[in-house]
């Protein structure tokens, strides 16, 4: 009998071991996480402040920080998608720059030589930890905007669920990771990223971006993730937009969202549309 049992917690380690081995190699996957440092220098026109953000589970981080105007409550907070690091972040976030708003860059253990690895449940409080951030940059009144690009999407969705946001904007992000994967992949998955029920709990405007020519992320899946927000909630379907987002058209776009917000006037966003996109609104 003796035999028997350390017999089975033997398979049992194993199994266990496996399990954790196949979850990794799906994480690799997942995020594909580059460690590399990076210079932001690189990266942008106006290089931005280094932000040093410390996690609830003792990880230190570093995004980086433009400041807005002095008395400016707004903050925008923008979350870079799988593969990437701080330095596209930061060349897509410095679109939004010049408007008053403060902009900061959100970076994530495992990337871009940030220590740690990658878990959803390590993303989610590393974005809670630069909302924090925010907080004591701007003030406890701040109005704090998380805008986030594919799996960033995923991310600034699952963050404004579980922290108190002003608003969301997401491009190029997907309903569930899951619907994405290939074959049964998806079962095997050890996080999740359910967009649609992190949707049902942000309590703030949501606004959705999408291409029609995205190929990793289909219009059915931005629909799906429109019907399972609350109100308000505002899509945009772009004629001819690929999954990486142009930011030159997509920033002032995002700033308009911004105002809109803070006015109450979310409800008439956009003002106007360019030639082809259309929109739903709730």
């Amino acid at each position: 009998m003796g035999m028997m049992m350390q017999g089975r917690k033997t398979w049992l380690v194993a199994a266990a071991l496996m399990l954790a081995s196949c979850a990794s190699g799906i994480r690799e996957q997942i995020y594909k996480a580059d460690a590399t440092p990076i210079s932001v220098a690189q990266w942008t026109k106006a290089p931005p402040q280094p932000l040093p953000v410390r996690t609830e589970d003792g990880l230190s981080l570093t995004g980086y920080y433009w400041p807005g105007d002095p008395g400016d409550h707004d903050v925008i907070l923008f979350f870079h998608g799988r593969g990437s690091n701080q330095g596209v972040a930061a060349r897509y976030a410095e679109h939004l720059t010049g408007h008053g708003d403060h902009v900061i860059v959100v970076s994530y253990r495992g990337f871009g030589g940030n220590p740690g690895s990658p878990t959803q449940a390590g993303l989610v409080a590393d974005g809670r930890a630069f909302v924090a951030r925010a907080r004591q940059l701007v003030g406890t009144d701040a109005h704090v905007f998380l805008v986030g690009h594919s799996l960033g999407g995923a991310v600034a969705l699952h963050v404004g669920a579980t922290a108190p946001v002003t608003g969301v904007v997401t491009l190029s992000t997907f309903d569930k990771l899951a619907e994405s994967a290939p074959g049964a992949v998806g079962l095997l998955l050890p996080d999740k990223w359910n967009n649609l029920d992190a949707a049902t709990k942000i309590h703030a405007p949501l606004v959705m971006m999408l291409g029609t020519a995205d190929d990793r992320v289909e219009l059915s899946q931005a629909d799906a993730l429109f019907d399972a927000a609350g109100t308000p909630a505002t899509l945009l379907t772009m004629p001819g937009a690929g999954h990486n987002p142009d930011m030159s058209q997509l920033g002032p776009l995002v700033n308009e969202a911004v105002g809109a917000i803070d006015s109450g006037t979310i409800a008439a966003y956009p003002a106007t549309l360019p030639p082809g996109w259309s929109v739903r609104r709730k």
